[in-house]
């Protein structure tokens, strides 16, 4: 029985493997014959989007230069802001360049803010909370989950459960990093159940491995290792290497803990391998920490020594004091930023209320002067007055 389930999963993903493959022919066939620069902005941004929800897609650098090079020529803010979200993603999860990410992100914000877009918005602070997960500072990392989830589009937006779906795995590693499993479980399901609308099998993987997660911190041996293996059999799939990184780490430190000792040193080798092919310091880090804790286990205290010379050295570049303080700076203006803008909305919602005030108070007294021009004795020498105030009034609503 299980086997035939197992047959009719596999058959299924091949499935939509083919209808993804097929919508990515088409855009790319669009893209080829378009001419209009808006046009193939939207077609690029689109194929890029299918391909990272379907499978965890890699960035292409050729395509986000194109972003940015329309975006500019059009002088457009919104075009700009989702530039900028795609250059900073690139950065941080293509080449793991933290800093240089947040500078994108940040500079995205206001531009995206000034036209209200919503979808762009909640964007930008989910995938900042993702560079400070990389950083290993969770509050700030929720923090800019819940900004993002204030952001959210609205739910009639084709967009919604796109941007639904990355708040609810945010908030799964966030409460897995917190060691609240109950709360991380719910949002891992809420993950798998969203990424099921979207038929996402990237979405799918990482609801799946923080399912894991959650249930091996609730000492549910058997799920975890049902939820580990599912995702396991979806990770090849996954083209952009350092969205395994959480699945990596949750299932051989699962594997350890289960006395599953070599498989745990298959899977920490084949993270290692990934992060030398990618040169990706965020990778590395992962996968040297691995390697040291498995040899540590082991109580082969050379190796573990190795390891733990290069997890130093590769740590020492990420959390370095420079790079720290460019990160806090960073969100500093970014606070004082939101601060100003905030300020400057408070006052003109303040000006605009008392300018409300003025046209009502000058109404009333229009209004009472001509109530009485109607009144008195010499009504019909005012009706000019009357007129006159009448247009007035009128000028004034």
């Amino acid at each position: 029985m299980k086997k035939i389930i197992a047959i009719i999963y596999f058959f299924s993903l091949f499935q939509v493997g083919l209808a993804q493959n097929k919508n990515n022919d088409n855009t790319d066939n669009q893209l080829q014959a378009s001419k209009n620069p808006i046009e193939k902005f939207s077609l690029i941004v689109k194929k890029s989007e299918n391909n990272f929800v379907n499978n965890g897609g890699t960035f292409d650098s050729s395509y986000i230069i194109q972003l940015l090079q329309i975006a500019q020529q059009s002088k457009n803010d919104s075009l700009l802001a989702i530039s900028y979200n795609w250059i900073g993603s690139y950065l941080a999860f293509a080449k793991g360049d933290n800093v240089a990410a947040l500078e994108y992100y940040f500079k995205a914000i206001p531009l995206a803010e000034k036209v209200n877009d919503k979808r762009r918005i909640s964007s930008l602070y989910f995938d900042i909370a993702l560079i400070y997960f990389a950083l290993e500072d969770n509050d700030k990392a929720g923090e800019n989950i819940r900004k993002g989830g204030e952001n959210l589009p609205d739910k009639s937006s084709p967009m919604f459960d796109f941007m639904l779906v990355q708040y609810q795995r945010n908030m799964a590693q966030y409460y897995l990093i917190a060691r609240r499993p109950d709360s991380a479980l719910h949002y891992a399901q809420a993950t798998l159940e969203t990424s099921h609308h979207l038929k996402s099998i990237s979405f799918e993987h990482g609801a799946l491995y923080l399912s894991g997660d959650a249930y091996a911190q609730m000492g549910d041996k058997e799920m975890a290792e049902i939820s580990f293996k599912k995702a396991l059999a979806l990770n090849d799939s996954i083209q952009l290497n350092s969205t395994k990184v959480p699945f990596f780490t949750g299932y051989v430190s699962f594997l350890l803990s289960s006395g599953s000792v070599p498989e745990a040193y298959q899977q920490a080798r084949k993270l290692l391998s990934i992060a030398i092919k990618d040169n990706n310091d965020n990778i590395k880090l992962a996968a040297d920490s691995l390697l040291r804790k498995i040899f540590d286990s082991m109580h082969q205290i050379d190796s573990a020594y190795y390891y733990l010379k290069l997890e130093r050295n590769i740590s020492t570049s990420i959390f370095s004091h420079n790079n720290i303080n460019k990160v806090q700076s960073l969100a500093f203006n970014e606070q004082l930023r939101s601060i100003e803008e905030k300020a400057k909305q408070t006052e003109e919602n303040r000006k605009r209320k008392e300018n409300i005030q003025y046209v009502l108070i000058a109404l009333g007294i229009i209004s009472l002067l001509i109530l009485y021009l109607l009144l008195s004795r010499s009504f019909i020498t005012n009706t000019k007055l009357i007129e006159f105030f009448g247009v007035m009034a009128i000028n004034h609503i």
